[in-house]
């Protein structure tokens, strides 16, 4: 199967596209900048292209000729500038999806997320609305509706896989070691809101059944088996270092130190079902719980930074 990849050159992305090589399709993937064509290190083809400058999308889908599309870039949650995040996500989507549906695309594949606002600890599921406050969830939940709006159409099929907080041996959870490892971890807030955690080679799992055997039109939350505290996690990261558990700043201080986005999306309370992603696609986590591989994530990451760790 022909294949091409946004966001490559990311945390997610380049796991994905490991994974996608070893199956055996050919990828393609849309890259902006050097840097990120460096990134592929080979792996894919890269394809010349911008979220952000339309014009310069329909003849990369037409070069690149895939049979699915798998859309993964992003401005992330916890960037500061709320017009930067509607113009990349919500516009650059926009354009992406009618760049291929003009290129006669049959399959896109949709990396949304359920980390879109305060849910007070609730259950998530597919068929509740989602609590929306931050730019960076009604971007996302924006392009769903663009998304599925093209398949009522006809113009393409669309599945829609909405991940929670996705941790692994680099991204958000790579700096918390980092903080972590010089002693500037810290809490913010009470610690005690449900994070509902994904291991990353269990969302490149799904995005595998997704891109090869989902039915279109359906939308999966994709999260590990047991929800965790936010408190645990840090503590845990810290216990791996040889460290004491980390303290407490307000969350006030914390919004001016990290910013508001960042510091929101850490103290959201939610949990998120896993049960029709399992019912329906047969997908199973092969890391139900986050906090047993959380020693074994941080000595990799104090293995891969070529330096000694030591508590304080």
């Amino acid at each position: 199967m022909q294949v091409l990849l946004t966001g490559a050159s990311g945390f997610v992305g380049g796991a994905l596209l490991d994974a996608l090589q070893g199956r055996g399709h050919r990828i393609s993937a849309l890259v902006r900048s050097d840097t990120a064509r460096a990134a592929l290190g080979g792996r894919a083809i890269p394809i010349k292209g911008d979220l952000d400058r339309p014009e310069g999308l329909a003849p990369a889908l037409a070069q690149a000729a895939p049979d699915v599309v798998v859309h993964l870039a992003a401005r992330i949650a916890t960037t500061r500038d709320d017009r930067a995040i509607a113009r990349t996500n919500t516009r650059g989507t926009e354009h992406l999806i009618q760049a291929a549906t003009a290129a006669g695309i049959r399959r896109f594949v949709f990396t949304s997320t359920v980390v879109t606002g305060e849910a007070d600890g609730a259950l998530l599921q597919e068929d509740t609305p989602l609590p929306v406050a931050s730019a960076y969830g009604r971007s996302k939940q924006a392009s769903e509706a663009t998304l599925f709006a093209a398949a009522d159409r006809g113009d393409m099929e669309a599945v829609v896989l909405r991940p929670s907080h996705v941790y692994g041996p680099g991204g958000w959870f790579g700096g918390l070691v980092r903080e972590a490892a010089a002693g500037r971890l810290l809490v913010p807030g009470s610690g005690a809101n449900y994070w509902d955690m994904l291991h990353v080679d269990d969302l490149v799992a799904a995005l595998l059944i997704a891109v090869e055997h989902s039915s279109p039109g359906r939308l999966y939350h994709v999260a590990d088996d047991t929800p965790v505290r936010m408190r645990e996690v840090f503590s845990a990261i810290n216990a791996a270092l040889g460290r004491r558990p980390p303290r407490s700043v307000p969350v006030w201080l914390a919004r001016l130190i990290r910013g508001r986005p960042a510091i929101d999306a850490a103290v959201r309370s939610a949990r998120s079902s896993n049960t029709r992603i399992k019912r329906e696609l047969g997908w199973s986590p092969e890391h139900p719980a986050a906090l047993p591989v959380i020693p074994a994530l941080v000595r990799a990451l104090v293995r891969a930074s070529g330096r000694s760790i030591v508590a304080s």
